[in-house]
């Protein structure tokens, strides 16, 4: 990738070049866009959770004195919406199937006077009956949610009929002789997990224009900008090239931000109105109409040999998806992932997403992850426990390794840093941890992601573009949610062509001035970007390397091009600038130095697409442990240190790797812990931060962090995804931590006080009489 083997940006511990700007309150987000003469927007809401839209008049609301626009369903196009499934409109048509689902929109001088004018606007409803539970909705005689489901756009290859969103089986093997094998040992039982908020710092906002030829520009908070121009152009009902959407810094994402739901509205208020609208989200309303992790049922079972060999797997998992799903095929197809990090040979499970009349479900960090994991970690130790094994060899007996076919049966795993990770485990337990005190315990569980092939073929591309001045400008539609995705970059740039990092400029994340991404997500924005923007500077640097080398008079292999120069190997006292080499450029017969990643990726994919069509090269693996202790009189859990080993391919930034694992590894102590969104008939009761509980800096316990790098074949500079990992198994650990302090198992998350000393009363009523 670069003729130097001493890194110049990759792998350094670098801050984020935007850092500064969020620690004093200056970056520039969505909602702090102000244009002239801009208005307000505020979006009236169904308090039903299901009913038919019988009539709405806005007359009042339309002629309030600082009122602007009011628009209704009538002013969006007919043409669904959806990040995946096309399962809604921006504003409701005919009937509602959430509280919270929106129904009119109104634009106003200011906020104030918006909120008035929502009051005026009269809706007749007439109620429909509604379900919130799975298995109601898939009941004979439950009400139908989408009555025209079967014919709705899909993404995905999806099974769907009455309220289910999708059915996915996964089988493999013979399961029921498995079973019926002598002396195994079977273990059965059903987990349950809760719905849980992004809770990102930053509220949706959007912000949109419409100039005097009809064409939109929206700012707005989104980590998929052209995908989210795709729904704001179906909703005006004009072509995607009139709409132009950026997307600024984003205040978190947690994947809450990739599909359109108020930019949409923002738009169509802005064109009634014929001046800019501003959009914002109240708090309560992310909480109570917005997306949320899903939650799920699942029973499972599973037989091991006595000497800690998998044999078989059974299960079934239902997801409750809510009114809206904006996830990838319901979820559904995670129905692999329950199978874990493990060689399994018996396998049959069924996983199933169901509509219901519950706010929307969506993505959140590492999608499905959490679900499977706190199932089958879970039961893993318990299953240890029956065979009197220790919980980490079960785990090392049965863990995947190179050479194996992962679960699903698309690829053959390779790069795998499993095995290192459980070493690592071991090895800091053995070193680190002494006896334990009353009533501690210490949990394991081991994480996956990425157990698919990546292919060469992506929806991304990038341009760069070196200036007369030596410095670099990086094109590429990635957003930065973060993450911390403009400063890789910015540092994959700055290796490849030998420019200081401070020279390298990223001009990201607007569909009119920059290539098509596809969004930023799935961990896999390193690797898909991260090669994108390299085949770019690769190309920029051939071009470099070509024209110093007819100035300087030598063969392009002898040169090196490094801290802004290109030097002749053998002679270093003969040297160019970039910046000469920049200017010489521009009386060249090509022209200025521009490198684009299409030439390289084509190349790419004709050596090697079917050798990445064929391997995992970039899986992520982690162990993680938890040491926990419980009070048995009250339930209460707490923290007292957390490790956790995870290999990361390689760091191309150290900081922000770590950062990463920090972040994931305290979000997933939110939802083993206290995160839950709870609700009665489709009213999300605790819509705001003093209920909704996340963990803060006193819950936060001593937290080692360990990288493993096991460097994948074909991401830039061997990287791998991180940011989804760290926060899978948590949960898992933790109820295995406890399981370990008290012996008993607690099935439902988050571990609530209340729930652990119902799992005591009902495991171990001795521990309560002790006491007495």
């Amino acid at each position: 990738m670069t003729a130097t083997t001493e890194r110049q940006a990759i792998g350094k511990p670098l801050p984020k070049p935007d850092a500064w700007l969020k620690a004093t309150g200056t970056a520039v987000y969505a909602g702090d866009v102000r244009l002239p003469g801009m208005l307000e927007g505020k979006i009236l809401r169904s308090p039903h959770p299901h009913a038919r839209i019988v009539s709405i008049d806005a007359s009042a609301a339309a002629a309030m004195p600082g009122v602007y626009a009011v628009a209704t369903g009538d002013d969006v196009g007919a043409t669904r919406i959806g990040r995946f499934i096309r399962d809604r409109h921006a504003l409701a048509r005919e009937r509602v199937r959430y509280v919270g689902e929106p129904v009119a929109a109104v634009a106003a001088i200011d906020e104030e006077t918006a909120e008035r004018a929502l009051q005026l606007i009269n809706v007749a409803y007439d109620p429909l009956p509604a379900v919130f539970e799975p298995e109601e909705a898939i009941a004979p005689d439950a009400p139908i949610l989408h009555p025209d489901l079967p014919s709705y756009q899909d993404s995905a290859r999806s099974t769907r009929e009455g309220n289910v969103r999708n059915r996915v089986r996964h089988d493999v093997g013979d399961v029921d002789v498995a079973f019926a094998e002598p002396d195994v040992v079977v273990h059965e039982t059903t987990y349950r997990t809760p719905r849980q908020s992004q809770a990102f710092t930053e509220p949706h906002a959007a912000v949109a224009q419409i100039d005097g030829t009809g064409k939109v520009t929206v700012w707005a908070s989104i980590k998929a900008p052209f995908r989210g121009r795709v729904s704001i152009a179906d909703t005006l009902g004009v072509p995607v090239s009139h709409v132009r959407l950026i997307a600024p810094a984003i205040g978190g994402d947690f994947g809450g931000k990739g599909a359109a739901f108020i930019e949409p509205i923002a738009a169509v208020l802005a064109r009634k109105a014929r001046r800019p609208v501003r959009l914002t989200l109240s708090r309560v309303e992310e909480f109570s109409a917005m997306t949320s992790r899903p939650s799920a049922v699942i029973r499972l079972r599973m037989a091991v040999r006595h000497d800690g060999t998998l044999v078989a797997m059974d299960a079934s998992m239902v997801y409750n998806v809510g009114a809206v799903d904006d996830t990838q095929a319901g979820t559904a197809n995670s129905a692999v992932s329950l199978v874990g990090a493990y060689h399994i040979p018996n396998v049959r499970v069924e996983a199933t997403s169901v509509y219901t009349n519950c706010s929307p479900a969506g993505h959140v960090r590492a999608p499905s992850g959490p679900q499977t994991s706190f199932a089958t970690e879970s039961h893993l130790d318990r299953l240890a426990r029956m065979i009197g094994m220790d919980p980490l060899e079960l785990r090392e007996r049965n863990a995947l390794r190179n050479g194996d076919v992962v679960p699903s049966g698309h690829g053959i795993l390779q790069n795998s840093g499993l095995d290192e990770c459980l070493k690592r485990a071991r090895a800091w337990m053995a070193r680190e941890l002494g006896s334990k005190r009353p009533h501690q315990g210490i949990g394991t569980a081991v994480s996956f992601w990425a157990l698919h092939p990546n292919p060469a073929a992506v929806d991304s591309a990038a341009t760069v573009k070196v200036d007369v001045d030596g410095s670099v400008a990086v094109l590429t539609g990635v957003a930065d949610q973060g993450g911390g995705q403009w400063s890789m970059v910015g540092q994959v740039a700055s290796e490849v062509l030998g420019v200081p990092v401070e020279q390298v400029s990223v001009i990201a994340a607007d569909t009119e001035a920059t290539p098509y991404e596809q969004g930023t997500g799935g961990s896999n924005t390193t690797y898909r970007v991260g090669n994108v923007v390299r085949q770019a500077a690769e190309e920029a640097r051939r071009q470099v390397l070509r024209l110093a080398a007819e100035q300087l008079k030598v063969d392009e292999e002898e040169l090196d091009l490094r801290d802004g120069n290109v030097r002749v190997r053998s002679d270093p006292s003969r040297q160019l600038s970039v910046a000469q080499v920049a200017q010489g450029a521009l009386a060249s017969p090509a022209g200025a130095i521009i490198g684009t990643s299409g030439e390289a990726r084509e190349r790419e994919i004709r050596e090697h697409g079917h050798e990445r069509a064929d391997i995992v090269d970039a899986p992520s693996f982690a162990c993680h442990v938890a040491v926990a202790s419980v009070d048995p009189e009250t339930g209460v859990t707490s923290v007292d240190r957390y490790y956790t080993v995870q290999d990361v391919g390689r760091a191309l930034n150290l900081l922000n790797c770590t950062g990463q694992i920090e972040g994931g590894v305290i979000f997933g102590l939110g939802y083993a812990l206290t995160e839950e969104i709870q609700s009665d008939n489709g009213i999300n009761l605790n819509a705001n931060l003093w209920e909704y509980l996340l963990p803060t800096a006193p819950h936060v316990p001593e937290l080692t962090v360990e990288l493993v790098e096991i460097p994948s074949t074909f991401g830039p500079f061997g990287a791998k995804g991180v940011g989804e990992t760290p926060c899978i198994p948590v949960a898992a650990a933790v109820a295995n931590a406890i399981d370990d302090a008290l012996g008993v198992r607690a099935t439902q998350v988050p571990l609530t006080p209340e729930r652990v000393l119902a799992a005591i009363r009902e495991q171990r009523p001795e521990l309560l009489e002790n006491r007495a």
